[in-house]
């Protein structure tokens, strides 16, 4: 990638280039003395750009592109034209005075040579300034797309967080009205019921400022919560794991599962005539969460912005993105990161 400096150095030796051989074409100038005069342009042009970079310097800070572009460009435009005339006048008359070839800089000061130099000072400023000019530009543009980026993405994150926000207590209200009931029924297995919901609430405590854990940790963590589900369901909901030991060091958002399982069980009949299987299992990358469609007429509390949430956060996660498929079942597709 060529930066703003190489940019300027190949200006700069260009511009010089073009210079000579309009001196060996037009005023059929010898290889020394063009050679002579190439360095005196390449000087006179370098200590342009350094009094530009100065100057820029200065202005952006009394006098920045962002309290006016027009007002900003047309002083240093004229600041820069009249440096590079005084330095290009200076060295001309230094030239006349010491280099021994007084001809030939008779014929630099032709009207022709004049108006081509003149020209070229005109032209070297533009440059440097329409260089600048659009280096600002460009560095605008990605701090306002980078801003952009950001402010999505802490959306999606606020978002995400209360759906999080939304689950839990929803689902501290079942546990508990399970638990409420086998403390009657069967204190040994209250016992280990309560266990297990600390265990789940424990995770969500620890992990909810994360952004990404690994797949394990998940894995753990939605086995706790399933056995919970299990005791409230019993045989009406099963949920089979097939995950793969190699992918369990890859990282997902915290909660994703318990999301997607919620999400299952809010939207889908769950009785012993028709008991809901949840596959979740790994392939090419993703986790994939999977379940037959038994949709109930009437879903409570559901605003349909669950999944959208999810999609949005893992934008900003991933190249992938999250994968909803819906035929003979209901498919989510996480990609593992």
């Amino acid at each position: 990638m060529i930066t703003e400096k190489k940019l300027v150095i190949y200006i700069i030796v260009l511009m010089a280039m073009i210079a000579a051989f309009f001196r060996w074409y037009i005023f059929d100038f010898d290889l020394e003395s063009n050679a002579i005069l190439f360095l005196v342009s390449i000087i006179v042009l370098s200590i342009t750009f350094i009094f530009f970079n100065k100057t820029c310097l200065i202005f952006d800070e009394f006098m920045p592109y962002d309290n006016g572009i027009v007002k900003r460009l047309i002083p240093q435009i004229l600041l820069n034209l009249v440096f590079i005339t005084i330095i290009s006048r200076v060295a001309f008359l230094i030239g006349q005075t010491i280099l021994p070839f007084h001809s030939i800089v008779e014929k630099e000061a032709t009207n022709l040579a004049q108006l081509a130099g003149i020209a070229t000072e005109v032209l070297v400023v533009t440059l440097l300034n329409v260089i600048h000019f659009a280096k600002y530009s460009l560095n605008k543009w990605r701090e306002n797309a980078l801003r952009a980026t950001k402010l999505e993405k802490e959306k999606s994150q606020v978002q995400f967080d209360n759906l999080k926000n939304q689950l839990n207590p929803h689902f501290l209200f079942n546990s508990l009205t399970s638990l409420d009931s086998l403390i009657h029924e069967n204190p040994t297995l209250a016992s280990e019921f309560l266990r297990q919901l600390s265990k789940v609430f424990r995770y969500v405590l620890q992990n909810k400022e994360k952004v990404l854990v690994s797949l394990e940790t998940e894995s753990n963590f939605i086995k706790n919560y399933v056995a919970l589900l299990q005791t409230r369901f019993g045989e009406s909901l099963c949920i089979n794991f097939n995950i793969s030991a190699d992918v369990l060091d890859q990282q997902i958002a915290p909660v994703t599962l318990q999301i997607l399982i919620e999400n299952a069980l809010k939207h889908n009949i769950i009785n012993q005539a028709n008991p809901l299987i949840i596959n979740i299992f790994n392939q090419e990358q993703y986790l994939i969460i999977e379940n037959a469609i038994q949709l109930k007429k009437q879903v409570e509390t559901s605003n349909g912005q669950g999944l959208n949430n999810l999609k949005s956060l893992y934008s900003f996660l991933s190249f992938k993105e999250v994968l909803i498929e819906q035929n003979e079942v209901f498919r989510v597709k996480i990609p593992l990161i």
